[in-house]
């Protein structure tokens, strides 16, 4: 009889963990993620947000759970690094987080691909400012947040001929040394290129995290435009010549997302102590 007992126990005990564990990995509530970047080219703390990969997903009614959560870090600016909107979803989602976060902070956007796949696709530049956020592209120019902070934006690669004029547009920008070039582009794996332009840090997505990790052992399984274990997943990437932070994305479909739920970005640019 104690035998049974203590095999039941086992059993059960055994059961609760499975069950813990796997109540964890696919977990898709929202979480926030903070980085800071250290640099003697800024004299003052900024703080922004960092949205990529909406894709249309709502979080509550009227978006109200993102929008809360973005408000609680009370950032300068909140930058969106593409595939906000979705080429197989309707805009509702999108339209209900633009109006509620571009009537709150100043908002920059750059395209993804999946805009880029839109049947609406040469106007989702004009119907993104509709909202009242700036859209960065090539034929932006330099924009300046704090007075000190330098903001460039490209157009996913997809918007150009090939990767090669993308890469021209890219090493066009008019960086400067003496200041911090921050720079808005959807996809991770050009990060030589970027460090190559001159660029001191860029945010992006598009990898959605690598869609499954394994904590402290894989970052991620298989991410687009990087193929099977991408080098940059999700996470912040610092070298002595340029640092990249790329966010894990908020898409939420029938594909779960393991041990990767979905994320806000927030990016603290600091002096150098």
């Amino acid at each position: 009889m104690k035998k049974h007992s203590d095999r039941l126990l086992k059993f059960l005990l055994t059961a609760t963990v499975l069950f813990m564990l796997i109540r964890i990995a696919l977990y898709d509530g929202l979480v926030v993620r903070q980085y800071e970047i250290r640099t003697p080219l800024a004299a003052e703390p900024h703080t922004f947000a960092v949205l990529s990969d909406l894709h249309a997903t709502c979080y509550g009614e009227e978006q109200q759970t993102l929008l809360h959560t973005i408000r609680r870090y009370v950032p300068e600016a909140v930058f969106l690094v593409g595939d906000i909107a979705d080429d197989k979803r309707e805009f509702d989602g999108t339209a209900v987080f633009l109006e509620g976060i571009a009537a709150d902070y100043p908002c920059y956007y750059v395209t993804g691909n999946h805009e880029r796949w839109l049947d609406y696709t040469d106007d989702i530049k004009e119907l993104i400012r509709s909202y009242g956020i700036t859209v960065l592209d090539e034929t932006s120019g330099v924009q300046t947040i704090g007075g000190e902070i330098r903001l460039f934006g490209l157009d996913d690669p997809l918007f150009y001929e090939d990767t090669e004029e993308y890469r021209t547009h890219l090493h066009n920008l008019e960086t400067a040394e003496n200041g911090f070039d921050l720079l808005l582009a959807h996809r991770p794996e050009f990060f030589e290129d970027y460090r190559s332009a001159g660029i001191d840090l860029v945010v992006c997505g598009h990898a959605h995290g690598g869609q499954v990790r394994i904590p402290f052992l894989l970052n991620g399984l298989l991410a687009p435009g990087q193929g099977y274990f991408p080098e940059y997943a999700g996470g912040l990437y610092e070298t002595d010549n340029g640092t990249m932070m790329v966010s894990r994305g908020l898409m939420k479909n029938e594909i779960p997302r393991v041990f990767n739920p979905p994320e806000v970005c927030i990016v603290r640019i600091l002096p150098t102590e």
